[in-house]
């Protein structure tokens, strides 16, 4: 069975990477970019103090009238920090605990990889990408509560763990299993939030 899956997953890098054009490479980086998506986790933060924003069945509609507006976004970005915090530790525990070679320095794919962003760091299990983006989509879907909204960021999470697969940068299940524990992780600071968010409204009644 791993024996299967470990052939799966080399078979689908290979069959993605081998799509390879000039512009899916320049589409593939900018997705990848941390930096070219600041302007969104600043919007996002903004959103968190923009009472309209907050669907109906959101926490911070229900209990917003009881809570100064600073505080109830503020709350918000504390809570999407944490998640990123969070996130992003877990994920370098378990890559250094795991040890899975990346797609590029596995030696059983040497030489039949199109590298455009580099071999990158040694490990690859699980993807920082992956935990990080879910993470937060997970997290500000359930904080907004916003149908379309959630669709929108959790498409946006999904294509760039499918760029690290294109850049060979992480294997299927790498970026699968990161955006698992981003949702898990997204939960468990949901829950927390909703809690400091009651605890503090039955302190404003």
């Amino acid at each position: 069975m791993i024996d299967w899956l470990i052939q799966l997953d080399h078979d689908i890098t290979l069959g993605l990477n081998a799509l390879h054009t000039p512009v899916l490479d320049s589409i593939m980086l900018f997705l990848s970019s941390s930096k070219v998506w600041i302007p969104l986790y600043v919007l996002i933060a903004a959103l968190m103090f923009i009472p309209k924003w907050y669907g109906r069945k959101s926490p911070a509609f229900r209990l917003g009238s009881r809570i100064p507006l600073w505080l109830t976004g503020l709350i918000g970005v504390l809570a999407v920090a944490l998640c990123f915090g969070l996130t992003e530790q877990i994920t370098n525990l378990v890559k250094d605990w795991v040890a899975r070679p990346r797609p590029s320095h596995d030696p059983l794919l040497e030489g039949l990889l199109h590298l455009p962003e580099g071999r990158g760091g040694l490990y690859g299990f699980f993807s920082a990408h992956a935990s990080n983006t879910f993470g937060m989509a997970a997290l500000t879907a359930l904080i907004f509560r916003r149908g379309w909204y959630s669709a929108g960021i959790l498409t946006w999470a999904a294509l760039i763990g499918f760029s690290r697969i294109y850049l060979a940068k992480h294997f299927t299940t790498d970026v699968v299993c990161g955006a698992l524990a981003g949702v898990l992780v997204a939960f468990a600071v949901y829950s927390l939030y909703r809690w400091v968010l009651s605890l503090i409204s039955r302190k404003y009644s």
